[in-house]
């Protein structure tokens, strides 16, 4: 009987070596130690898979996959109104704030205008008021007080008919303080303005037809220090210091460092207007 070609090798022929023959020992022990119920599955049941069983996982997971695209796609879709409707509220939030804040703006830039306008009418209400004041200094309507000088004025005491003082001499005297720079003048008590006037009556002289005595006061607002000498430079003291020196009334300059002097009765006028 001939022997196989797999079964016996031909005299001269090598025997061919197995493809696991390095692994013998390996394998051996492995078959060996192990015990069947330690046995992988793929050792009991053999290496092979149903190709069935490949092909149905892979339809599972596509139609899993599938399912959690839709789902997610849904609720993108599902949020997408609200995200778009937020985005639209706060816009127009925005632009509600934007609208305000102008609106805001102008107002401030009113009340501005308006804080300046008053500012400006106030200054120009403090100016007026200065004018006015001035203007009533200078008129003599409201009191005034500072530094100045009395001067007082006297028969002489012989009783002579020249020594006795009169309308002219009291005006001579007034004259000369406006002339040495006095702010302001009163004789016994009564303001001396523009419109004042001094005048004799029978045996008496009159100040704004009010009557006054002897002796006479006259007070004057101005420097202390130069009123004195300027005024007996000038004619109104030159006059003083005649009579004083001929006709031996009383006169006498003493600086005050404080005098007041009453605002005038008068302070109307018929005729004249301001300009």
């Amino acid at each position: 009987m001939t022997a196989g070609a797999g079964d016996q090798a031909g005299p001269g022929h090598t025997p061919r070596a197995r493809p696991d023959a390095s692994m013998d020992l390996l394998r051996q022990i492995r078959e060996e130690a192990m015990e069947p119920e330690y046995l992988t599955a793929t050792d009991r049941r053999g290496s092979h898979t149903p190709a069935g069983r490949g092909i149905i996982g892979t339809v599972l997971i596509l139609v899993l996959a599938g399912i959690m695209l839709g789902g997610a796609w849904r609720a993108t879709s599902t949020d997408r109104p609200a995200t778009t409707q937020e985005r639209e509220d706060l816009i127009n939030r925005i632009e509600s704030a934007g609208a305000h804040q102008s609106t805001q703006q102008s107002r401030v830039n009113q009340v501005r205008r308006q804080v300046s306008a008053m500012r400006s009418s106030a200054a120009a209400g403090q100016a007026l008021s200065a004018r006015v004041r001035e203007a009533e200094r200078a008129t003599g309507i409201t009191p005034v007080a500072g530094q100045g000088i009395e001067v007082r004025l006297d028969d002489s005491a012989d009783g002579s008919e020249d020594g006795r003082i009169v309308d002219k001499d009291l005006r001579m005297l007034v004259n000369g303080l406006w002339q040495a720079g006095a702010e302001a003048v009163s004789v016994n008590g009564h303001r001396v303005t523009t419109t004042t006037s001094i005048r004799g009556a029978g045996s008496a002289i009159t100040v704004d037809y009010a009557s006054i005595t002897r002796p006479y006061r006259v007070l004057a607002l101005g420097d202390s220090r130069s009123l004195p000498a300027d005024l007996s430079q000038n004619s109104g003291g030159e006059w003083m210091s005649y009579l004083q020196n001929n006709f031996s009334v009383a006169y006498s300059v003493v600086p005050r460092a404080s005098v007041r002097l009453p605002g005038g009765d008068r302070s109307t006028v018929t005729a004249a207007t301001p300009r």
